[in-house]
């Protein structure tokens, strides 16, 4: 569905022919290979299926309400009519039921391609119902364990849009809304839009009502209905430059760590839109402030201090005790890199000298840059994994402590671990995926991001390319990015590409860089907390 306000922009006659943030390699890369893989997924279903795309047609919207009335079984490339403003294009429709629904029509379900996998993050597993593109009809479907995970809300709130115009059309069944997607290992998973907890249709028909009086308001030189809210989405937005210009220029709170979509329409109905406006409030006494009060008021308030002090270092949230930075004799950085496989563990090794100095370190890595071998993955997971656990066991033996420090590895290290475990069980030496979930539970496992949230950062984000250059740290490469090692990656495995030496080198460097911005960071931390160098110290001692 995505952002009403970006809606607008794009239909705001001011801004034609501005020039607007470009498609990065990254995203570019993404697109292309999403559309391969979905010229791909039609090809097989118009073999199956003896159909052809409706976008081959002259009239693709025509010859979509063309099959529709037929009761083809099966619809691929769907064009559908502008209905109350909204349109759309399904990958899929599939026929539901043997015969015309009360109203004379055919019943269908709406199916969209992704080349992705069709869950997200790591919620308790449940049973799918889940159906093979031979036979891609609900009723065809058997209930499947995919694992821990949800299914994707992006990939929801599409296919409810799908829905509502195919209701709105007389072609949607009688039957709770639900959707499908032909995820990348051309399975097609199925989802309910409407659980009677979480309702995709209805969030997308407010998001579609909002969106289209937003619209109206501005062609009819009313009050504007939107306004730019900076969130992660926005880096990546069309719209980024225009937004964040405006944003900065007034302030505004959505500017501030934990200040989110939520949080700033609570502020905005106290009349507190700026960021001095919420720092001006009482942290303490949060019900004397002329805001519905919420449980993170007083963080917020906290965190917009330490924004607009802007010295460069963090504060303890008030009321803070004990705050560690664990350190050991031999340290261990540690962080991955992958794309569709884990492709590289990359470790940084340093041990205690006295009681406040450490080596300089040395950098070591398991990595593969052969995508034609199918079990280097597993081998590399394996050799990372018996490495890892020799030299926990080795310094332990030895009467020493040790540490491995991540940063954010619930969110990254740990989960796709599990997916490289779950694709290579069958090789010598891997982990188990329950092993590798064990690893926050060890006294030496440190995830740094957690440790960094326990403080207020003068940042918009805690993600460590934020943080690590206030203790200094600088990355080699100018385009260091999540984003781009991956474009890097790419040209690493490439045989016929001339760079692939230099790239894959850039790789090792900048995941290096990665491991030693994480020692950096801790180590400066540590240091603040002991007053070597500088001090860290309370929010409490800042004022609105």
């Amino acid at each position: 569905m995505g952002c009403s306000h970006r809606e607008v922009n794009d239909r705001n006659p001011r801004y034609d022919g501005l020039a607007l943030l470009p498609v990065d390699d990254q995203q570019q890369r993404m697109f292309d290979e999403g559309l391969e893989f979905e010229d791909e997924v039609f090809l097989e279903l118009a073999r199956l299926h003896k159909v052809s795309s409706m976008r081959l047609s002259d009239d693709p919207e025509a010859a979509t309400l063309q099959a529709m009335a037929r009761g083809d079984k099966v619809i691929i490339g769907a064009s559908l009519p502008i209905v109350d403003h909204r349109g759309g294009r399904p990958d899929v429709l599939v026929r539901h039921g043997d015969a015309p629904m009360s109203n004379g029509k055919w019943a269908y379900l709406p199916v969209d391609v992704k080349n992705s996998k069709p869950l997200e993050g790591d919620s308790k597993a449940k049973v799918w119902m889940v159906g093979a593109i031979d036979a891609p009809w609900l009723d065809d479907a058997t209930a499947t364990d995919l694992g821990n995970g949800k299914a994707k809300t992006d990939h929801s709130l599409q296919l409810a849009h799908y829905w509502l115009i195919l209701r709105d059309l007389g072609h949607a069944p009688t039957i709770d809304p639900i959707g499908a997607t032909i995820a990348s290992d051309k399975r097609v998973v199925w989802r309910l839009l409407d659980d009677g907890k979480n309702s995709f249709i209805a969030e997308a028909q407010a998001a579609w009502d909002e969106r289209w009086a937003a619209i109206d308001a501005m062609r009819n030189g009313e009050e504007r209905h939107t306004r730019p809210v900076y969130r992660d989405e926005c880096k990546k937005c069309r719209w980024h430059d225009v937004c964040e210009s405006e944003l900065i220029a007034e302030g505004h709170v959505s500017l501030v760590s934990g200040v989110g979509v939520i949080q700033v329409r609570k502020l905005a109905e106290g009349g507190i839109e700026t960021i001095p406006q919420l720092a001006a409030l009482d942290p303490v006494n949060v019900d004397a402030n002329p805001v519905p009060k919420y449980a993170a008021l007083g963080a917020n308030i906290d965190a917009a201090r330490v924004y607009l002090r802007d010295d460069g270092r963090p504060y303890f949230k008030r009321g803070a005790a004990g705050f560690v930075v664990p350190r050991a004799d031999i340290e261990i950085d540690f962080d991955i890199e992958n794309d569709d496989i884990v492709y590289m563990y990359g470790l940084h090794v340093s041990e205690r000298i006295d009681e406040h100095t450490w080596t300089d370190g040395e950098y070591l890595s398991f990595h593969t840059y052969d995508r034609s071998d199918a079990a280097a993955e597993g081998r590399l997971l394996a050799g990372f994994w018996g490495w890892l656990h020799a030299t926990v066991a080795g310094a332990h033996a030895a009467g020493r402590t040790v540490a491995v420090y991540c940063y954010s590895g619930g969110f990254a290290e740990i989960p796709r671990m599990k997916e490289a475990s779950a694709r290579n069980a069958h090789v010598a030496g891997v982990p188990s995926v329950d092993e590798i979930g064990a690893l926050p539970s060890h006294d030496w496992w440190v995830d740094m991001h957690e440790i960094a949230k326990q403080l207020h950062w003068p940042s918009r984000t805690l993600g460590l390319k934020a943080l690590a250059p206030m203790s200094g740290f600088a990355w080699d490469a100018d385009d260091a990015s999540g984003a781009n090692s991956i474009i890097w990656y790419r040209a690493a495995c490439d045989p016929t590409n001339p760079d692939r030496g230099v790239m894959g080198a850039k790789l090792l460097r900048y995941n290096a860089d990665d491991v030693l911005a994480t020692r950096d960071l801790r180590r400066w931390l540590h240091d603040g907390v002991h007053g070597r160098g500088w001090n860290l110290e309370s929010v409490e001692t800042l004022t609105g």
